[in-house]
């Protein structure tokens, strides 16, 4: 059994047992008893840890895209929002120019995920002057559009991967059984499925199906995964176009980066640039898609299918224009713009 399989096979059972226990059980306690179960060898502290961790990271998450939505209300677009909130935080411009060439470097790991002969746009942040004086509020959030329109094609590629089409045709496949459970997870506990999907994930981490990460990762994951499943199903049924529904699957992106910012902004460079490429990489594409196809009712696979297709095509109508990066433009390695 390969590992995309023995994937997919743990996220069903994930999910399936969340369902079942829902009614009787909140999210926290069902995730802390399912890993129990399933992580036997880890102790109590252990399992307790892992469990506060991802419902603690999924409301980060989920904090930041209700923030999101209020400014979308308001008419303010994503990637103003996203400039406008780190504007806004406390401390020098040059340190959050820093952070945010670092983020950057991340998005650009996940581009190159999906095919490593891909040039892409690498900034060497230790060449570069980082004091506030050479930072104005001008030329800081000048830099920090540009970082939000890139996050958004982040999310955009995810969906125009040919790993998120073979990963919702897989998923389709292997489709849960019970019928309406989609639809009852979605609309009365979104959060829910949030926590099962990161059991899941937590899950297949202990048993090398993906690589080690952090409980971060894993949250924000599990939240791009189900927001971008709830997207597709409305598609699906006729609730939104595809114009409305990639839009809010860039929203999504710039959201969920927004809460990777919040709490990986104190790490490490290379801890930021590992969590950022995964989110947005193959892996989050390949769980995304997959989740996607596992909860589609089989009858509606084939309208699935052309809703992923049709996504893409006009994803890279977006994709394929070329993206100007007004900053660090004196020393970082600037290779290729998308093509």
């Amino acid at each position: 059994m390969n590992k995309k399989t023995k994937l997919t096979e743990i996220l069903r059972d994930a999910i399936s047992d969340y369902a079942s226990n829902s009614s009787s059980k909140t999210p926290a306690e069902w995730l802390q008893g399912y890993l129990g179960e399933k992580l036997p060898e880890k102790s109590i502290d252990t399992i307790h840890d892992i469990s506060s961790g991802i419902i603690t990271a999924l409301d980060v998450m989920e904090e930041r895209q209700s923030a999101l939505n209020a400014a979308l209300e308001k008419g303010q677009s994503a990637e103003s929002w996203l400039t406008d909130d780190i504007m806004a935080e406390s401390g020098g411009n040059g340190s959050k120019a820093r952070l945010a060439a670092e983020f950057f470097n991340g998005i650009s790991a996940s581009e190159k995920s999906y095919d490593e002969t891909v040039d892409v746009d690498i900034i060497d942040v230790d060449a570069e002057d980082w004091n506030d004086s050479e930072w104005n509020d001008y030329k800081l959030k000048d830099s920090l559009k540009s970082i939000a329109s890139a996050v958004g094609k982040a999310g955009l590629r995810e969906i125009a991967s040919e790993t998120f089409l073979k990963s919702t045709e897989d998923g389709i496949g292997n489709a849960l059984a019970e019928n309406g459970i989609a639809d009852a997870l979605v609309d009365s506990a979104n959060q829910g499925l949030k926590v099962a999907v990161s059991a899941g994930l937590a899950v297949a981490e202990e048993s090398g199906i993906i690589p080690k990460t952090t409980l971060e990762t894993i949250a924000a994951v599990a939240h791009k995964t189900v927001e971008s499943f709830a997207i597709f199903r409305d598609v699906v049924k006729g609730k939104v176009t595809m114009t409305e529904a990639i839009i809010k699957v860039k929203n999504t992106a710039v959201s969920t980066f927004s809460g990777l910012w919040k709490q990986n902004k104190d790490k490490i460079k290379e801890e930021i640039v590992q969590t950022v490429g995964k989110v947005y990489g193959i892996i989050g594409a390949s769980v995304s898609g997959a989740i996607n196809g596992m909860l589609t009712p089989p009858q509606n696979g084939s309208r699935l299918v052309n809703a992923v297709k049709g996504a893409a095509k006009a994803a890279w109508n977006f994709l394929t224009k070329e993206r100007h990066l007004p900053f660090f433009n004196k020393n970082k390695n600037k290779q290729k713009v998308y093509n």
